[in-house]
């Protein structure tokens, strides 16, 4: 047991990187390293939401002891606003005018240069002169500028959800990245470290083709389960608690590769169980509160599932046979755990004789996109898809299947079908990451 004493929310953390409870990755990590070390390397790290990506850089950031401004994009942010939310965050002023007055000195003295770091300036007025500052980011703004001043303070900038950026504006962000590589001979340290979905560095790429080999593209994996029972383990070290291998196994098979799940679900059974902080003495995790943290975590993320699935079945223009939800319909409808291109053309052309195909695999391949809630994932040794979690997929089943007479026995119809799809799960686990013994495993 540790002597110091901590508090769940500071051991499991499923909305905020993990700190105590991190899980270093050994083949990522050296990736990460390297691409760090290099001058001039542009860094783009992606993978599906919740494995880990953002745990990852900060904890990197954190034992490199280099500092950074952070940029949070949103849906449909464009250049000009992560330009200017860079420029808010390094508070950069200039001398603007300066009046006549009479106050005593502040101390410190205005440095000469035209830009003026706010870190820097100290209040001052001499000689009956006072002078006045005006944020920099109300003049025009290049990207020239910007990395010079992120580039003069030592640090980096980290722009999360890459992603989400406007669409038109992905190539002048592709072009920003190359002024920050050739500031970086003025600024060794200088770059860009952008976070983001499956295929973010590739569309860099495909903006300005003379990034390609200047910029590190870093897939954050799903986790294993050893990894994912770590998490567990660590858990149990600092809260001086004992999960039962029973509940461990379901917690992992649950998570389908991702940390975020473990983490939220660890948390909901140690206030089931009533823990809020580190043990005097070893404490069990009972096992009958399982399947009440289940019931919790279904209540918690029933809307987000719901926005899930409206984002992924979202119409822009009407496609016959070819819609979102027809789409999803037939996949399921296939009643395979992993389906081919090849499998699904079969089945849309038994119900429509006509059909083609041509522009299948792009529509299905935006299921495994942000924009389509990435609900699907692609095993490209296979080259066949999956739903990306049980959760998900019992969810869209159900909502497949509902009217207005059976909504007020969705719950329970999601429950009887999520129980089907995680032994499902179990098995394709068992596939992925070979021998592993499930113990006792009980339904949900």
């Amino acid at each position: 047991m540790t002597k110091k004493s901590y508090s769940i929310e500071e051991v499991f953390t499923p909305s905020k990187p993990a700190d105590i409870a991190f899980v270093e990755r050994n083949e990522i990590n050296k990736r990460i390293d390297r691409a760090i070390k290099t001058s001039g390397k542009q860094i783009i790290i992606y993978g599906y939401s919740g494995v880990g990506k953002t745990s990852l850089l900060f904890k990197k950031l954190k034992e490199f002891k280099i500092n950074y401004i952070k940029t949070s994009c949103i849906t449909g942010m464009t250049i000009q606003d992560i330009v200017v939310d860079a420029f808010n965050q390094l508070d950069i002023y200039y001398p603007n005018q300066k009046e006549t007055a009479e106050t005593n000195s502040v101390g410190g003295g205005i440095e000469a240069s035209f830009w003026i770091m706010k870190a820097n300036l100290k209040a001052e007025t001499k000689d009956d002169v006072k002078f006045s500052q005006k944020r920099a980011v109300d003049l025009p703004i290049t990207p020239q500028t910007l990395a010079k001043f992120i580039g003069s303070a030592n640090l980096v900038w980290v722009i999360e959800d890459f992603h989400k950026i406007e669409e038109s504006h992905k190539k002048h962000m592709a072009q920003i990245m190359k002024v920050f590589m050739d500031s970086s001979v003025e600024f060794p340290t200088l770059k860009i470290i952008a976070l983001g979905a499956v295929n973010s560095a590739r569309e860099v790429v495909q903006y300005d083709s003379e990034m390609k080999g200047r910029i590190s593209e870093l897939e954050v994996p799903l986790m294993s389960h050893d990894n994912l029972k770590r998490i567990i383990e660590i858990g149990e070290k600092y809260l001086n608690v004992e999960f039962s291998s029973n509940i461990i196994n379901r917690i992992v098979t649950y998570s389908s590769g991702l940390p975020a799940v473990t983490h939220q679900l660890c948390l909901l059974l140690c206030e089931l169980n009533s823990i809020a902080k580190t043990q005097s003495k070893v404490f069990k995790i009972q096992s009958d509160k399982f399947n009440e943290a289940m019931e919790e975590y279904l209540e918690e993320n029933s809307d987000s599932f719901k926005a899930i699935f409206e984002q992924a079945t979202k119409v822009s223009h009407t496609r016959k046979n070819e819609n979102p939800i027809d789409l999803l319909g037939y996949i399921v409808t296939l009643g395979k755990d992993n389906f081919s291109i090849p499998d699904l053309k079969e089945s849309i052309q038994k119900a429509n004789i006509n059909y083609k195909g041509t522009n299948l695999k792009k529509y299905i391949d935006e299921f495994t996109e942000p924009s389509r809630s990435e609900i699907l994932r692609y095993n490209e040794n296979h080259n066949t898809y999956y739903f990306s979690n049980p959760f998900i997929k019992a969810y869209i089943q159900c909502s497949l299947k509902i009217d207005h007479q059976r909504a007020r026995q969705f719950k329970e119809d999601f429950k009887n079908v999520l129980k089907e799809e995680l032994l499902l799960a179990q098995k394709i686990f068992l596939n992925d990451f070979g021998d592993f013994d499930f113990g006792d495993f009980e339904d949900f």
